[in-house]
Parts: C-alpha cells; sequence; structure tokens
C-alpha cells in the first residue's frame, strides 16, 4: 500500500514558502527534479517523465514548473496569479546567459487594447522567480539547477521597459513590424515566435486594414538578463550554480 503523500498547493504558498521550495531544487540535475507530487499528478515508478515534452525551448521551464508544482496554463496572467509571480529559466554557463529571455506573445489585437498599465508585459515581468539553469551540459537531463531568487523591476527597469514596450507595441499594432524591429529596444525586444514562413497569421491593424504578421513575441535583452544576473550574484562565475 502507499502512503499518500500531503503537499500543500503551490496556490496556497506565500511568497516566502514558494522561494524556499524553489531554492530546495538548487544543485539538483533536471532528472533529480520531483514529477507530480507537488501537482499531484500521478506518476508511475520508472516513468518520471510522463507527460513532459523534452523537446523545444521551453523543456527546462516546463520540468521546473512541473517541479514546483505550477499546471500548464495559456493565460495571459503570471504563471501564479494569486502571488502575482511568474516563473523563467535562466540558460547560463560559467555565469553568462546563454540567449534572451522570453516575456509573452505580442498579439495585435491584445496590443491594440492594452497600455503600459495594463499590458501582459508590465503584469509578467512586476514579480518574477528566475530560476538559473547551468546548460554546461549537452544532455537536457543534466543540467543543473542554481538559486533561484525573485526580481521585480526598479523604478529605472520600469521607466526602461515601458519605453520600449510603447514603441514596440505601436510597431505590432500598426501593422509595421518587420524583421529589423529585434534591433529596435534598450531592454526589451520583438521577435518572432516561430521560423516557420507559413505561420503567417491575419491581423487588423489600428486603422482597421487587415494584413499578415509572423507570430512575435517580448523578449527580454540577454544584456539585460545578465544586468539582473550580475545584480543578484556578485561572487564569481560559479554564483549561479550550486555544486
Amino acid at each position: 500500500m502507499v502512503t499518500p503523500v500531503t503537499v500543500t498547493p503551490v496556490t496556497e504558498l506565500s511568497e516566502a514558502a514558494l522561494v524556499a521550495r524553489a531554492q530546495a531544487l538548487a544543485g539538483r540535475a533536471l532528472a533529480e527534479l520531483p514529477r507530480g507530487v507537488f501537482a499531484r499528478v500521478p506518476v508511475a515508478r520508472g516513468a518520471p517523465l510522463r507527460g513532459v515534452s523534452l523537446r523545444g525551448k521551453g523543456a527546462m521551464g516546463t520540468l521546473v514548473e512541473r517541479a514546483l508544482g505550477i499546471a500548464p496554463s495559456s493565460s495571459p496572467e503570471p504563471d501564479l496569479p494569486a502571488l502575482g509571480i511568474e516563473v523563467k529559466t535562466l540558460p547560463v554557463v560559467r555565469g553568462r546567459l546563454r540567449e534572451s529571455t522570453w516575456v509573452c506573445s505580442a498579439t495585435p489585437t491584445a496590443l491594440l487594447r492594452e497600455t503600459w498599465v495594463t499590458s501582459r508585459v508590465r503584469a509578467r515581468l512586476a514579480r518574477v522567480l528566475f530560476v538559473p539553469i547551468d546548460v554546461d551540459a549537452s544532455a537536457l537531463l543534466a543540467r543543473r539547477v542554481g538559486t533561484p531568487f525573485l526580481w521585480s523591476p526598479s523604478d529605472e527597469d520600469e521607466a526602461l521597459l515601458r519605453r520600449d514596450w510603447e514603441d514596440l507595441a505601436d510597431l505590432v499594432a500598426h501593422g509595421l513590424a518587420s524583421p529589423r524591429s529585434a534591433r529596435r529596444g534598450c531592454v526589451l525586444q520583438l521577435r518572432p515566435k516561430g521560423r516557420d514562413a507559413e505561420q503567417l497569421r491575419r491581423a487588423i491593424a489600428s486603422d482597421g486594414e487587415p494584413y499578415l504578421t509572423r507570430p512575435l513575441g517580448f523578449y527580454l535583452r540577454r544584456a539585460f538578463g545578465q544586468r539582473i544576473l550580475d545584480a543578484t550574484f556578485l561572487q564569481g562565475d560559479e554564483r549561479y550554480r550550486r555544486s
């Protein structure tokens, strides 16, 4: 007979308890993360990865969220609406961030209705639980979790984010976004979400004219993400990894 495990659902945790749960993952390889215990998903012995796709850039985030007990969601709200916290993984090698950080999709129809104050970007970045992942190992499941930390933008950060968002959102809303748009923005970047040209979608510009566009997304620029890491950990290249 299997003794049931009683675990506080993630939706009932305080911010401090969530951080403690996340930091308990530090030092573990992704293969060692718990699966389904916090999320109360039955997992058969010997099949710890059932229901988790290991393909695509989102695999690390999926594994971390599963370990924390966060259910998959397509909601525009942060991952943990009750706490207002978004969870983001940061792939690092020897203390250096490897890529920009996905924030949310840049949907023309949504951007026509949003202001910076009501935007999904602001909601997602108001409070973030960043989880560094040491990706020096080529095998996904051999990669190790670093020390998670909470971050909120300073007044200066928010001013920069707002300026970039208003500029980029205006391009999308008016149907003027192009591959060159990825060069705009100091801390926030606008990039296509998909690589396939067949993913063109019909959208309506602010003047009511229809146009075709590829799926776009907002990303934190790598340099900005690196600045967040450097401001949080100040003791050398091993600071993002707990051995």
